[in-house]
Order: C-alpha cells, then sequence, then structure tokens
C-alpha cells in the first residue's frame, strides 16, 4: 500500500489514495468540527442574545403599536446592537428588526415598538 502523508486530524501515516487527507470518518469529523467551533460559539451567543432581545420587546408590546421608554429596553439588557434586519419606511424612519418585532428610537427617551 502507498504512504499518502499524514491524517489532519491526528497526524497518522495515511495508506492508500494520493489524496487522503482523514485516517477516517472519524478523523474527518472531529477535523471539521474543531475548525468550525469558533463560528458555532459565535453563532450561538449571537442567537441567545437576538432571543432575549425578541422577548424583552413581545414583553413590552401591548398591542401592534406600543410606545416605551427607552430605559426600560436598557434596565432589562436589551442589546441595541443585535438585530435581523433593518426596514426604512416612506417617511424615512429606520425600523431595526430582530425576527417578528421591530423597534424604532423616536427620540432620545421613548422607542416605538411594533410587531412586524
Amino acid at each position: 500500500m502507498v504512504e499518502s502523508g499524514t491524517c489532519l486530524f491526528c497526524g497518522a501515516t495515511l495508506h492508500g489514495r494520493s489524496d487522503k487527507k482523514y485516517c477516517d470518518d472519524m478523523c474527518r469529523n472531529n477535523y471539521h468540527h474543531n475548525n468550525k467551533k469558533d463560528t458555532i460559539i459565535l453563532v450561538k451567543n449571537t442567537n441567545a442574545i437576538l432571543l432575549q432581545n425578541r422577548e424583552i420587546l413581545r414583553l413590552l408590546s401591548k398591542n401592534n403599536k406600543t410606545l416605551v421608554k427607552k430605559c426600560e429596553l436598557v434596565n432589562r439588557d436589551f442589546d441595541f446592537d443585535k438585530i435581523t434586519g433593518v426596514h426604512k419606511t416612506k417617511k424615512n424612519e429606520e425600523y431595526r428588526i430582530v425576527y417578528d418585532y421591530a423597534y424604532r428610537l423616536v427620540n432620545e427617551h421613548e422607542v416605538m415598538l411594533i410587531k412586524y
């Protein structure tokens, strides 16, 4: 059998095809999992913040449109930097979207919430 280098995950000598990169499926899976670990953690953490933001908006929304004090969001640890989208109205008002809710900063003290 022909040697074809070393396994990218465990470093063992490979035998067989010249383009072989891993000993077996377990080494291949472990290699790819380890390389994605940082991305997976980032995505999980971001999704947790987005879900928390959505829940805060849901709890504060009384009907389709609700005006709340910005401090109510801040006191609940709302993260204004984490959103899923942006929508600009014809009046050039910018709504920041968090899944199925959105909000717009009316002024420095008030926020308009809507069910998107």
